[in-house]
């Protein structure tokens, strides 16, 4: 059973009976599961988060599946893709991502100041071989920062080029530390090159893409992914790692090295790549604090189908799953596809709150009919959704909200919403208090705050831009690169009480008023 936040239980008792009599919503068999555990609409959790367009006046790059970093109040963003979301040629094709949508500059962003600078990575400023360069700019890799270094594995690209528009794809081998103060300077100012500030080593070990690389008590964990070889196309697959692949990477600012180097039992549940892997805080049982992770959803099971059941990792890196036959286990439909996120902790309530920013998705609301919809051929959606793991380990998906509308204008003259947050970042806002690992401390948020800004992805002007049953682009849907900002802001709610007293006081008020007129 999902229990209810302890906080906000009298203002959900009609929301449980609700949720209680719906039944499991049934999704396709070729899907981890046969069901997916109901989301909860109109939850009473004890915070809003409302998402707004921030005006932005500098230039910003249409960008999707980049390098993201922060740095003295700037954000740093690399590699990646200019364009839309890959095509679905029948065949392997180099046109499903076109070496010239590939990003080949590096951006320095100050949200605060609205200012913005570029410059690209080849050329003698950048001082890179074309290998280099190549390593430098593929889309979906892995990273985190630690401290002022930020450190980049693998991803998708052009491997070689063979010249007359024929290049050779595939997933690099690399790792990359790149000094973030050092490449911000060469970027704003042009100091040096990019080369110095950029140091690399290669390894088997390091060749995934389209996974999520974190660090946790100073070991480093590459999570899922893939090995894809070659171009893509429709009914090509990559190898999937199926695992864990966890190391120390030693660095002491000159030499880069890695050591200890493990990595799971592959297991077939674990076959999953473009998914949200995000770091928790939960409670260690003897009154303490641990870190871990937990991988949601992702694709692609062996069917072609979403997978539906979270997976834990623990702070040495290994992977657990729940009974996927277990009808309490927590099964998730909504916001399965990589997307922007953010985590809060509280730990007077022990609740983990994992919110995630629209992408793509096994379900979504229809907001004209208020109902959950489930598409097994995975739509861009715009729904909002905060993922909750109580105190005791139980999973609730609870849908608080939505993108803002925009609306693009096809070639026949149709107006259609854009959808957001795929292959989107998160930056998080400065003076913000986070544990270790990033994810904020929800006790201390007491007052409507900006948490942070949600820059680029891929937007979409249609649920779906392909039928798979023909084979053939749904007439007047195109995806692109975004270069908008969001900021997200938190709103606490009040507890219940605060609210009936409010409500009781105001009525004693406006009784005595009353009284003394008579």
């Amino acid at each position: 059973m999902n229990r209810i936040l302890p906080r906000t239980r009298i203002l959900t008792i009609l929301a449980i009976a609700a949720w209680a009599a719906w039944p499991a919503c049934a999704v396709d068999a070729a899907n981890q599961t046969a069901t997916v555990t109901p989301i909860q609409l109109n939850s009473a959790l004890p915070y809003q988060i409302s998402v707004q367009p921030y005006e932005f006046a500098g230039d910003l790059p249409t960008l999707h599946s980049y390098n993201a970093a922060e740095y003295d109040g700037k954000w740093v963003v690399f590699a990646g893709r200019t364009n839309g979301l890959h095509g679905f040629d029948q065949v392997p094709s180099p046109s499903t991502f076109p070496p010239e949508s590939q990003n080949g500059e590096v951006w320095v962003i100050d949200p605060v100041a609205n200012q913005s600078w570029h410059r690209a990575l080849d050329g003698a400023d950048g001082g890179l071989t074309a290998a280099e360069l190549r390593s430098l700019t593929p889309t979906n890799t892995q990273f985190y920062q630690r401290g002022d270094q930020l450190y980049v594995t693998g991803g998708y690209g052009v491997l070689a080029d063979l010249g007359g528009g024929n290049t050779i794809n595939g997933t690099f081998n690399t790792l990359s530390a790149v000094n973030l103060p050092g490449i911000i300077d060469w970027v704003v100012n042009g100091n040096g090159t990019a080369k110095q500030q950029i140091r690399q080593i290669t390894d088997p070990l390091f060749t995934v893409t389209g996974g999520a690389m974190y660090e946790m008590d100073g070991r480093t964990h590459l999570v899922f992914g893939q090995n894809f070889v070659g171009n893509y196309g429709t009914g090509t697959n990559g190898t999937y790692t199926q695992q864990v692949r966890s190391f120390d990477i030693v660095d002491d600012g000159v030499a880069l090295s890695i050591a200890n180097a493990s990595s799971s039992p592959a297991d077939p549940n674990y076959r999953r790549r473009d998914l949200n892997v995000v770091p928790v805080i939960r409670p260690d049982g003897v009154g303490g604090l641990e870190k871990g992770l937990v991988a949601l959803s992702g694709v692609f099971t062996t069917t072609d189908g979403a997978w539906t059941v979270p997976v834990e990792i623990d702070a040495l890196g290994n992977p657990s799953m729940a009974d996927p036959n277990d009808p309490n286990t927590f099964k998730q439909g909504f916001n399965g596809y990589h997307s922007a996120k953010l985590g809060l902790y509280s730990e007077g309530w022990g609740e983990m709150h994992e919110i995630l920013f629209g992408g793509i998705s096994l379900q979504y609301l229809d907001t004209a009919t208020q109902m959950v919809e489930t598409d097994n051929f995975l739509p861009f959606i715009n729904d909002i959704t905060a993922l909750v793991v109580d105190s005791n380990g139980d999973y609730s998906q609870h849908r608080i909200g939505e993108f803002p509308e925009f609306y693009h204008v096809d070639d026949m003259d149709v107006s259609r919403r854009l959808r957001f947050g795929a292959n989107a970042e998160f930056f998080l806002a400065e003076g913000i208090e986070t544990y270790e690992n990033g994810v904020i401390k929800l006790d201390h948020l007491t007052e409507p705050t900006v948490l942070g800004y949600i820059y680029g992805g891929i937007q979409s002007n249609s649920p779906n831009t392909f039928d798979f049953t023909t084979f053939t682009p749904i007439p007047g849907a195109v995806t692109s690169a975004s270069n908008r900002i969001f900021t997200v802001l938190y709103t606490p709610v009040p507890e219940p009480g605060t609210w009936l007293l409010l409500v009781l006081g105001l009525a004693g008020i406006i009784s005595r008023g009353r009284r003394a007129r008579r």
